[in-house]
């Protein structure tokens, strides 16, 4: 009798669960339903909200596109307007869908609203707490101020002291290449300019050779794995809600690796501090920084005799240095790759950028390292090559800010003026969508450097200025406002380095075709040759591993140009 009474009684308590849960979540999905109700966005399902409609503009993409690519295929399926909204609960927080620059301007340079909480999620593999990036509120303020100490690292005075070091990793990515030539390699360029460019930011950024080129690297590895465990996002993987306890270990895991590989370099430099001059090198700036604060903490003292770091500052240190290193390689690495696929696709560009190369360094492509040795100034001279970079971060940009909705904060329909809510949205300039909207680029789809020269350019080609890279508010592959990417000079110095030592020596082919003879080289690159294998054109559309990557990590072939 007793055993009755006790299943009786757990039978009641899990019911009563049951029905609890149930009817939270029956609460919950009237209350998102009713917060998209009226506004304009894709055909809405009480019981579905917008997943139906963004399922069905989804089966028409590749497979593992990347989300960021999506927004724009959902807007011209349905004939939607500049700025909607996108109910994806439960997979996700509805979004607010920003293709319209007046908007993205209200609510990230006139208003620096906080980012949103997914961005922070997203950076506890690659910052986590107190990185420069996802930190908000108080933190952010406090932050405001190791930027100000940061920025001496990235101004362009110092990142020009640095070109020697550019063309050092930079001539080893050109002996791998001549290495593919002759053995006439089928190679994943991604990879190769993955390595290169994390060598460089690790002189930047920690001041120690990597060395990940020439081979192992304990930091690279578990950066390049925690690349490759990344979430691309419920609302678009609906498989993640079954593997993240695999997930969450490993990343963990990958985490704990290269917290203990940069805590042991700040560590070492932190100790060598008094044998070592002024440096303006990142980490050097991050413990400058924290000796000010010990100074101002405790007057005048003899700043040699602090034995150590505080615990605090060390951890915040550590993940600002993760995140430089993960920030600093990814829009170089993924524009590399597209600049060979582009300029491979449109000859008359790479005719143009090649002439540019002969007329400031000379028809001689092996003097090149020599002369930027003696004078980098002369990238300063790249015009056309500089907006080679920039249209290729038009058409594939690796990465968007999303900010947090505000109660009592509105945007403001850009058509009517209509105050549109912003409370409980994610709020998503999508980058795609800016950078191919016809409104602001004529010919959205077409690769077209021109169109970022100043209105007569140097090649004497007189520019429309509508479509002007100086005037045009659309183009956002490094955000706007207060919280733009501190990085930025950096990927341009760093990109125009690595093409002015490649472009004329090199023909790259693109060998999407070839793809079975890269099936077991233990790369990691999702791989799915079925359905649609093509995006706005282009066969190396975007995949999301980490942040936007060149699919199957642009599979290419190498020749010495004939």
């Amino acid at each position: 009798m007793a055993d009755y009474f006790t299943a009786t009684r757990l039978s009641w308590a899990v019911g009563i669960v049951l029905v609890t849960l149930v009817g939270r979540f029956l609460q919950r999905l009237h209350k998102q339903r009713g917060m998209v109700k009226g506004l304009p966005g894709p055909p809405h399902s009480y019981i579905w909200g917008h997943l139906r409609a963004f399922d069905y503009v989804l089966r028409k993409q590749p497979k593992r596109a990347a989300p960021q690519t999506f927004a724009i295929f959902l807007k011209e399926e349905y004939n939607l307007p500049d700025v909607f909204y996108v109910d994806v609960w439960p997979m996700g927080d509805p979004i607010l869908m920003i293709f319209d620059t007046d908007v993205m301007a209200e609510i990230t340079v006139k208003n620096s609203l906080p980012k949103h909480i997914e961005v922070d999620k997203f950076l506890q593999n690659f910052g986590g707490p107190g990185n420069l990036v996802s930190s908000e509120g108080a933190l952010w303020k406090c932050k405001r101020k190791w930027r100000s100490a940061f920025n001496p690292g990235f101004s362009a005075a110092h990142l020009m002291s640095l070109v020697p070091v550019m063309l050092d990793e930079g001539q080893i990515f050109v002996d791998i290449l001549k290495k593919r030539v002759r053995n006439n390699e089928v190679f994943r360029v991604e990879r190769d300019t993955t390595r290169l460019t994390v060598d460089i930011i690790g002189k930047v950024v920690l001041d120690v050779d990597l060395a990940s080129q020439k081979g192992y690297n304990e930091l690279v590895d578990a950066f390049m794995q925690q690349v490759r465990w990344q979430r691309v996002g419920v609302q678009f993987n609906p498989i993640e809600i079954i593997d993240w306890p695999l997930r969450d270990a490993v990343q963990t895991y990958y985490n704990w690796k290269m917290d203990r590989y940069i805590g042991n370099a700040i560590d070492r430099r932190f100790a060598s501090r008094e044998g070592r001059g002024k440096s303006k090198a990142v980490i050097d700036l991050a413990l400058e920084a924290y000796l000010k604060e010990v100074k101002g903490a405790t007057g005048e003292v003899d700043l040699s005799k602090v034995k150590g770091i505080d615990p605090e500052f060390r951890k915040a240190a550590v993940n600002n240095m993760k995140t430089f290193v993960f920030a600093g390689h990814d829009t170089t690495s993924s524009t590399l790759c597209y600049a060979y696929y582009y300029l491979s696709k449109y000859p008359d560009c790479l005719a143009k950028i090649r002439k540019e190369h002969d007329d400031v360094f000379g028809p001689d492509p092996s003097a090149v390292t020599e002369q930027l040795r003696e004078d980098p100034r002369l990238l300063n001279r790249l015009e056309y090559t500089l907006a080679v970079m920039r249209e290729v971060l038009r058409m594939q940009p690796p990465a968007s800010t999303i900010r947090a909705g505000i109660k009592g904060f509105f945007v403001h329909d850009p058509k009517t003026g209509e105050a549109m809510p912003t409370d409980g949205f994610m709020l998503w300039p999508v980058d795609v969508g800016l950078h191919r909207h016809s409104r602001y680029w004529p010919e959205p789809n077409e690769f077209r450097p021109e169109r970022h020269l100043h209105s007569t350019s140097a090649h004497g080609e007189k520019q429309d200025d509508s479509a002007n890279f100086a005037s045009n508010p659309a183009w956002v592959a490094f955000s706007k406002g207060i919280r733009n990417c501190i990085g930025q000079e950096l990927a341009v110095i760093e990109t125009k380095v690595i093409l002015a030592m490649t472009i004329r020596t090199f023909d790259f082919h693109a060998a999407f075709d070839e793809l079975d003879k890269l099936k077991d080289d233990g790369s990691g690159y999702p791989s799915d040759s079925q359905g649609i294998q093509e995006q706005f054109g282009d066969e190396a559309y975007q995949i999301q591993l980490g942040t936007a990557k060149p699919r199957e990590g642009m599979p290419c072939r190498v020749s010495l140009r004939s």
